[in-house]
């Protein structure tokens, strides 16, 4: 399959739309057919551009966060796991290469999963109601209360990238050499692994370019509203 079309099947999954290629991404009710196409294109260049997701709502960029971090818990993981599961068997159980497909991986998907967690307990619900308070008044108590919690700095003091960690998994399996009996499993992985690398590279972008800084803008003139009320009062 040509990288375009893998890249398009990665990105359709999330919104259980059609995973062939085409011209355009196929409208659906409740689907952005225009945001997708700027997903694709940030996939497919080499330089992100949060410019392109500018126009979007905010409430959009969640729902993609959301549906992103299913597809790797879901689906990536388990598809990369089962590859590491498959290769094992054509090593020596004593070969150094089985500590890092093992080992390292298994830390690595924990340490994702708990990212993911916190980000789908703290993070987004908290974006949630900053996006509600800013439509309606009514919701302005709830995201009051939420403050005294939580905040957007301090998702940013715990916060760190995880495709770097991928990287150095990735990059020390290649300096082994494939396995005799199956040299083609050694490949699939190395690709799952570039892949979900570059998946990864584009959700970090989306979430540190383009979602915080739009929390953070609507978080602030929050803040002001609950100033000028106080200075009223």
């Amino acid at each position: 399959m040509p990288e375009n079309s893998y890249i398009f099947s990665q990105v359709m999954q999330r919104y259980q739309l059609d995973p062939l290629p085409s011209a355009q991404p196929p409208l659906q009710p409740g689907v952005d057919n225009e945001f997708i196409t700027a997903l694709l294109r940030s996939f497919e260049e080499k330089s992100f551009s949060a410019a392109d997701f500018e126009p979007y709502r905010i409430g959009l960029i969640v729902d993609y966060i959301q549906r992103t971090h299913s597809f790797y818990l879901q689906k990536k993981l388990p598809e990369i796991a089962q590859s590491i599961l498959l290769l094992s068997g054509h090593y020596e159980s004593n070969h150094p290469i089985l500590m890092i497909l093992q080992t390292f991986f298994h830390r690595y998907c924990q340490d994702l999963t708990t990212h993911i967690n916190e980000e789908e307990k703290l993070l987004l619900p908290y974006i949630v109601k900053l996006n509600n308070a800013s439509l309606a008044p009514y919701h302005f108590s709830e995201y009051v209360l939420a403050g005294q919690r939580y905040s957007i700095a301090q998702f940013l003091k715990d916060h760190h990238d995880t495709e770097d960690e991928l990287k150095d998994i990735r990059e020390t399996i290649r300096l082994y050499q494939p396995p005799a009996t199956n040299e083609s499993l050694y490949r699939i992985l190395l690709t799952q692994l570039q892949t979900f690398e570059q998946d990864l590279h584009v959700h970090a972008r989306i979430e540190e370019e383009v979602l915080i800084p739009k929390a953070k803008k609507m978080e602030s003139e929050l803040h002001g509203r609950i100033q000028s009320a106080g200075k009223l009062n």
